[in-house]
Parts: structure tokens; sequence; C-alpha cells
């Protein structure tokens, strides 16, 4: 195999309604035509994928949690997964309750089933979330004490107005083995977004898994965030969105349009050679 093209979701494949448009999935579509090998390394877990990427088959594994879980979607099966440390764990949501961020855990259990813990839903947000999840058939769990829980700790995670969570990889830079993700919540106007997880399940890790599982030659990568930044440095060429921050800009190979604007099927279009 020539090559690996792997595309981040949010801000970059999918457009302002969270969807894939038609003329994405024509591109995809060509791609498969082709022979092309793509996926699709997320921050989502893999409902969230599934719900933006609705009957669109895969023909290889894909990065969820920004690489902290790959997963076959077509099969909803496990590959692989980096659960946190779980001292660690207690450690990360104590100083979280202590800036009055109510964190939320992703689980996976010891038959692959997605699962989710909270201590208390209180928002409108944080309801809306948990009907959401329950919708996709994942279990959530109210549980005031998080020590002791038996599944595998994926990711913790925050859909807040607490800006607070803007600082929590700095409060967090002294735990060795965890990786601090956090920004505004580009889908909902005065609310932020924060991930935490092993520090090994970057999505640089994962392309690097990928790419072994496909046998790929080259890795060619596509993102606006900063979570993409470990898949760019190391990727063969890298191509940042007109919308994504300036510091991942700053080591991609160039910059293309807006994902509003179709960008990534214009720029495959132009690349290998088809019509839209």
């Amino acid at each position: 195999m020539d090559e690996l093209l792997v595309f981040d979701l949010d801000g970059t494949l999918i457009d302002a309604d969270e969807r894939i448009s038609d003329v994405t999935r024509r591109a995809l579509h060509e791609l498969d035509q082709r022979g092309i090998a793509w996926t699709v390394a997320t921050g989502r877990m893999p409902h969230g994928a599934r719900e933006a990427l609705p009957e669109l088959r895969f023909r290889h594994p894909q990065a969820y949690k920004n690489g902290v879980l790959i997963w076959d979607l077509n099969e909803n099966a496990r590959i692989n997964a980096q659960a946190m440390d779980p001292v660690e764990l207690l450690e990360v949501c104590r100083r979280l309750d202590a800036h009055g961020i109510n964190p939320w855990l992703n689980t996976l259990d010891h038959d692959d089933r997605i699962g989710a813990y909270i201590q208390r839903i209180l928002t409108d947000r944080e309801k809306s979330w948990a009907r959401y999840m329950e919708s996709q058939s994942i279990n959530v769990q109210l549980r005031e004490d998080f020590a002791g829980i038996e599944e595998h700790v994926l990711n913790i995670f925050a859909i807040t107005d607490n800006a607070k969570v803007l600082d929590m990889a700095e409060e967090l830079a002294d735990v060795p083995g965890v990786q601090v993700y956090a920004g505004p919540d580009m889908y909902h106007q005065g609310y932020y977004w924060m991930d935490i997880h092993h520090i090994s399940g970057t999505k640089g890790d994962a392309v690097k898994f990928l790419q072994r599982q496909t046998g790929a030659r080259r890795l060619v990568c596509f993102g606006d965030s900063d979570n993409d930044i470990s898949m760019f440095k190391l990727a063969d060429e890298a191509y940042a969105m007109d919308n994504g921050l300036d510091e991942l800009k700053a080591v991609a190979t160039d910059v293309i349009g807006h994902h509003t604007d179709h960008a990534i099927a214009h720029f495959l279009a132009d690349r290998y050679g088809f019509r839209l």
C-alpha cells in the first residue's frame, strides 16, 4: 500500500451541522474506487463518529478518543485500547472537582461494551448529553466515588460553561501519565469541551499503529486542532484546514480551505484527478 490518508472529523471532514456532506461522501467513494486507503482519527467515541458518518463503511480501522481507542466501526469491536492509570484518574478527578468541573468517564468493559460514569447530572447540557448517550445504547451510571471502577477508563471529559477547563493542561502538568486537551465548543456557543486521557494514547500513536496495520508506506494527515499536532509531526504530508489553529498550521505541509466549504473533497479531487 502506497499511502494512508487520515482525516480528523470535527472542523475537518464534517460540516457545521456535524455531518458528512454529499460532496465529501462522493470524494471518499472515489478514493475507495481507486484503491486509495483512508480512515479517520477523531476525538469522538465510535458512536459519535457513526452519527456523523451514517451508513459509511470503512475498509480500515479507525482511531477514537484522540488515539486512545482503535476500533472497527463495521464490526463494532475493539482492536486496541490504552486505559488511564487508576491512581492518576482519581487525582485528576479530585483536581477537577476542586475547580467546580463535573467530569464524565468513558469506559470499556471486558466484553468491549462502552459505558459512562458521572458523579451527578446537574445542568441542562449534561442532561441532554446523558439522553444522547442513552439513545446510543450507552449505559450512563451515577457514581459519587470513582474508586474501584472495574471497567477500563478510556478518558475523562467535560462539556461545560466553566472556562476553568481551559486551564487544566497547566494544572495537571505534574501528572506524568495524562494528556489534556480543551477548547471552545464549536457547535454550542458559550460552552467548552475538555478531554483527558493516557499520554500514550495520542493521534500520533494511533496513526503509527494504523500504518503498521495497513502496511502503508506513507501517511497523509488532515486536521484543524492541537490534538492533531502529534500525527502531523509523523506524517509525510500534513494539511491544516483554513479554520484550524495557527500552531497546527505552523507544522503543516500546507493549508487548504475551510471545512464548511467541502475543502477536503475539493483537495482530493484535485490530487487524484476526479470530478465531484
